[in-house]
């Protein structure tokens, strides 16, 4: 397969592995990934295979992932289904489609034998890496203070990282706001419960079999995955 040009291209094999797999024969997208190198770069994102979005706590079996990445999150869970249309004339319109902010385990599992060696259109149409999500409790959404967020993932019950105030991207909404344009775009527009998680609080913390991890949000909330 040639190497994705452009993050179209990459999208489009994202797409077409989707096709091939089913993913989305009886439903649209319950998740998404996004993310941006920083404010002023253009963002990329994933929709997320069902069967791949999981309730906290989580147990997987082992053997489930060929390495065991994790990041710890915060995502939005919409309430409806954001206009693009009615984002661009009025910025209060994506507040008023987010229903909680959730916190999310996400598993981060490259199919690629040697990952280092792949470029990002190859890692974004590996779906970001992508090898689960798992959905934790939160909070009804309200106006946050993004900068003094608080992040702790825990393995077996003991702190391997925490940061304050940690993600480099500050207020995540614009994420939001610009996934909203990019899902309707490729025929999957954001709905009504999808869950759209925004990149790690924590950096990736390599877990390994047998272990459990948590993540919590200190006022937020709390996500819990197990691996046999």
């Amino acid at each position: 397969m040639p190497v994705p040009a452009n993050d179209a291209e990459a999208c489009a094999v994202q797409d077409a592995v989707a096709a091939v797999l089913g993913w989305f024969d009886a439903a649209a997208a319950p998740a998404w990934k996004v993310g941006a190198a920083g404010r002023d770069a253009t963002p990329n994102a994933a929709p997320l295979p069902p069967g791949c979005v999981r309730t906290s706590p989580a147990t997987f079996a082992a053997g489930s992932f060929r390495s065991i990445g994790i990041e710890g999150e915060i995502a939005f869970r919409l309430r409806s289904a954001p206009s693009p249309e009615a984002i661009a004339r009025d910025a209060s319109a994506l507040d008023a489609a987010i229903g909680e902010l959730v916190v999310t385990i996400e598993v981060v599992d490259p199919r690629y034998a040697d990952v280092d060696a792949a470029g990002p259109t190859l890692k974004l149409a590996d779906q970001g890496l992508h090898g689960a999500l798992v959905v934790g409790s939160g909070v009804p959404y309200r106006e946050i203070d993004w900068h003094s967020l608080v992040a702790q993932l825990r393995c077996d019950g003991k702190l391997v990282k925490e940061t304050r105030g940690g993600h480099p991207l500050g207020d995540l909404r614009f994420l939001l706001a610009w996934l909203a344009g990019h899902a309707a775009g490729r025929g999957r527009a954001l709905a009504a419960g999808d869950v759209v998680t925004a990149g790690t609080w924590t950096g990736l913390v390599e877990a390994m079999p047998g272990q459990t991890v948590d993540v919590e949000f200190p006022g937020i909330g709390k996500a819990t995955a197990r691996f046999a």
